[in-house]
């Protein structure tokens, strides 16, 4: 079975609209190398070299990412440097990509739906933001309350990280009801998470200076990785196009661990 690269993309862009980006994204096609007939897709945070490997072991033809490849403007290609090699190699392979950054984020079901599923958040809606809603982040419910130290024993066990991976701004015996939750790095919603009256907000690459904002605040933050709270992308993002796409392709999510950060 076999779909056109804008049949696909389509269905795609069912998923998690690309109009729906930030302006400082660069969702959609990241390199277009040649197949418009596509029969395997793998599914994959980012490319990696391990990724590419793996993508033409399987023999796909395109790899969907949430992280673009191609992220700020590009002048030079060239295979000495790390997005440069990437490219050739995809190019020489003739392994298309498409990535679906920010309007995944923001989709039902999404990065920030899943997670807030994951840990059982109840009613969950976007941050307010005046008279607006940003749908990025995700702000719920907790059953019953729970401290800032349960709440990090369930991430622990959900997410399936060392508890070393995990850090945490706020009083271990602080009890949690109201959550905020922002995937991948999130610490610019700090302050608007404080103002939709969370108590918690979790989310990943949390810096010094964001952490001591927090802290003044009085607003708990669990910092699970960018990795940690985005490595679902892959059999999410699977799951969901298989569905939408009807068994017309064969859909893998990758099996590749990429997490650069290793416990010593």
């Amino acid at each position: 079975m076999v779909m056109k690269l804008e049949e696909l993309i389509q269905a795609i862009d069912e998923i998690a609209p690309l109009h729906t980006q930030e302006g400082w994204d660069n969702s959609g096609i990241q390199i277009a190398a040649g197949p418009l007939q596509i029969q395997k897709v793998l599914t994959s945070l980012e490319i990696t070299g391990s990724v590419i490997e793996e993508a033409d072991e399987e023999s796909v033809d395109l790899i969907i990412t949430h992280h673009p490849l191609i992220f700020g403007g590009i002048h030079t290609i060239d295979y000495r440097d790390t997005t440069g090699s990437y490219i050739v190699k995809l190019l020489n392979l003739g392994i298309s990509v498409y990535s679906c950054h920010t309007p995944f984020d923001k989709a039902a079901g999404g990065n920030n739906d899943f997670l807030a599923e994951l840990i059982g958040l109840e009613d969950v809606i976007g941050f307010r933001k005046g008279d607006d809603m940003d749908t990025i982040g995700r702000v719920g419910q907790l059953p019953e309350s729970m401290t800032l130290v349960s709440m990090l024993d369930l991430l622990t066990e959900k997410l399936n990280m060392d508890p070393e991976q995990i850090r945490a701004v706020g009083r271990p015996d602080s009890l949690i009801s109201t959550v905020g939750i922002c995937t991948g790095a999130g610490a610019d919603l700090i302050q608007l998470a404080a103002e939709n009256g969370c108590q918690l907000f979790i989310t990943g690459d949390l810096k010094y200076h964001d952490a001591q904002n927090a802290k003044a605040m009085g607003l708990s933050v669990i910092d699970a990785g960018h990795y940690g709270t985005e490595k679902s992308f892959a059999e999410n993002f699977a799951a969901k196009l298989r569905d939408k796409t009807g068994g017309k392709i064969e859909i893998l999510p990758s099996n590749v661990d990429i997490d650069p950060f290793e416990m010593i």
